[in-house]
């Protein structure tokens, strides 16, 4: 027996283009599907760092010691320092390109004013990468004829994650 294929002349296939906008589009769909699964669905949700601080006398004011920090990855870029003395505040916008230089570096931030006293900031970040860490540290003290904070007076020092606004752990307090 003699089997007998018959062609059909009236079957049509897709034409190219369309076949090659199929193929585009079924690329950008699974682009856009492998995209949101590795970067998740939601943004990223920030939270403020913690930090525990320690303090040393410093000539005319305190040397705050940053111990340790819960992120590794907090640029000085958005980091502010807030000194107060309960009623009055100062505060230094940081930056990272004064501290990351490759080493230790130190970098003196012009003055501010709390209350009667003219203060200033000093900063050293240890590992000079621009990032804050629990090596570094700042100084904050009097300039311009005060030889000191007043006595008698509760001051706290802090960082500020500019990101969220809050302070990064309960800061440092210290009296004079």
């Amino acid at each position: 027996m003699k089997k007998i294929w018959a062609i059909r002349k009236d079957a049509e296939a897709v034409s190219p283009v369309i076949a090659t906008i199929l193929m585009v589009a079924i690329t950008v769909v699974l682009a856009a599907v492998l995209y949101v699964m590795v970067l998740g669905f939601g943004g990223t949700s920030t939270t403020t760092p913690a930090a525990t601080y320690s303090k040393m006398t410093a000539t005319n004011g305190q040397r705050i010691n940053i111990v340790s920090i819960t992120k590794t990855d907090v640029p000085w870029d958005d980091i502010k320092v807030q000194l107060s003395d309960g009623t009055n505040f100062a505060e230094w916008d940081t930056a990272t390109t004064d501290l990351d230089g490759g080493s230790a570096l130190t970098h003196n931030y012009t003055t501010d004013t709390l209350g009667t006293l003219t203060v200033c900031l000093l900063v050293t970040d240890i590992g000079g990468n621009g990032f804050v860490s629990g090596t570094d540290y700042f100084v904050v003290y009097t300039y311009g004829g005060a030889t000191g904070f007043v006595a008698g007076t509760t001051y706290s020092a802090a960082l500020v994650y500019t990101v969220t606004g809050e302070k990064i752990g309960t800061g440092q307090t210290f009296t004079t």
